[in-house]
Order: C-alpha cells, then sequence, then structure tokens
C-alpha cells in the first residue's frame, strides 16, 4: 500500500520585533474602544440631561395691578439637603414631626429657587403659579394653578409659601422692616413630571400641559 504523509506546520517564533508592533496594535485598539465609549457616554448623559424647571409667580393686587416673577428651580433630594434661609425657613414652620407628605414622600420630586426670597410689593390679593420646562432652549407650560391646595385635587404640585419680615433697618430715627416671601420648596409629582418627559423627548408635537 502507498504510504501517506501529511505535513505539519511548527509555530513560527515571533520575533520582539514583531511583538512590540502587536502590543502597540493592541494598546491602540484599547484606547480607540475607550474613547468610542467615552463618547458614546458623553453624547447619552447630554441627551438625557435633567429637565430645566422654573416657577412664575404671578401677584395680582387689589387695584389689579399684576407683578410676574421667574424662580429658576433646582433639585433637591429632600429638605434636609436645603441650605441658608430656605432651610431655617421650612425647619421653624413644618417640625420634622410633623411635615406633610409632599415633603417628605418618595412619590414628589423635591425643587428649590435659586433665589431664596423676594420682597413684598405691597398686598397681595391672589397668586398664580405656572411651572415651566425649558427643553432644546424652548420653554413648554406643563402646568398651571392658583395658590391653595384644593385648586390642585390631583396634587401635580404644591408650592411652599412662607411670609416673614426683615430685620429692622434703620434710616435715620426710624427703624424699617420689609415684607418678604419664600417658596423654599416647589413640590412636583414624580409620575407627572416623568410624563412630561417622556413627551418631550419622544413626541415632536408636544405643546405643553397634558
Amino acid at each position: 500500500m502507498p504510504s501517506s504523509s501529511s505535513t505539519v506546520e511548527l509555530p513560527r517564533r515571533i520575533t520582539r520585533k514583531q511583538k512590540r508592533l502587536a502590543d502597540k496594535s493592541l494598546e491602540c485598539l484599547e484606547a480607540d474602544t475607550r474613547s468610542t465609549a467615552h463618547e458614546e457616554g458623553s453624547k447619552r448623559r447630554k441627551r438625557e440631561r435633567p429637565l430645566q424647571l422654573s416657577l412664575y409667580v404671578r401677584w395680582y393686587s387689589p387695584s389689579g395691578k399684576t407683578k410676574v416673577n421667574r424662580l429658576l428651580l433646582r433639585p433637591v433630594t429632600g429638605v434636609e439637603a436645603l441650605e441658608g434661609i430656605s432651610k431655617n425657613l421650612v425647619s421653624r414652620a413644618f417640625p420634622e414631626s410633623d411635615r406633610p407628605d409632599y415633603l417628605t414622600s418618595e412619590e414628589f420630586l423635591k425643587f428649590t429657587p435659586t433665589d431664596d426670597f423676594m420682597s413684598l410689593p405691597g398686598e397681595i390679593e391672589r397668586t398664580e403659579f405656572r411651572l415651566v420646562v425649558t427643553h432644546k432652549a424652548w420653554e413648554y407650560t406643563v402646568l398651571e394653578r392658583e395658590l391653595g391646595a384644593h385648586r390642585d385635587p390631583l396634587r401635580k404640585m404644591l408650592v411652599t409659601v412662607i411670609e416673614f419680615e426683615s430685620n429692622a433697618m434703620m434710616v435715620g430715627h426710624l427703624g424699617l422692616r420689609v415684607s418678604l416671601i419664600a417658596y423654599p420648596v416647589v413640590s412636583v409629582k414624580k409620575s407627572f413630571l416623568e410624563g412630561i418627559e417622556k413627551e418631550l423627548r419622544t413626541n415632536p408635537d408636544f405643546k405643553g400641559k397634558l
């Protein structure tokens, strides 16, 4: 019988130069992978940045005059995360053992204005709130209500309102006090705001209020 033969190819020895080139190629590949992952993560975080909220406060005087104030809101984890005057006001008005659920419950997202307080221009007969979301440089009014919880039975937004007076300022021989007002905590129903965010990110025809 004819004999059969097979050839076995032995592995070639890798030279030091080839090994250096292979290691360098691997490093470049790993660097490109890290760079791509970082860029994708940055783009994703940029796309999913938190919504920017503002609270427009409209005051109505007995004479019919109106004044509008815009308060930029920043998120806080809770009352304990408040700072300065806002924290002192809430602590005095709402003792820890007797705080309403909209200040403690996880069903509400909490926000606080970047301005701690404002001076009252005089007697205020009525107050209206307008919650506005800024998305891609456009403003969307997502909620309007008047002061008073009975005006918002679904409790989509509850605003903490505290009026107080400043320390007396001496003008000549007279001590003057200024009436001030603060909105230290704005509580927004989490499910409501999540619905707004979903509409903004997925519905190009969204115009505002649900």
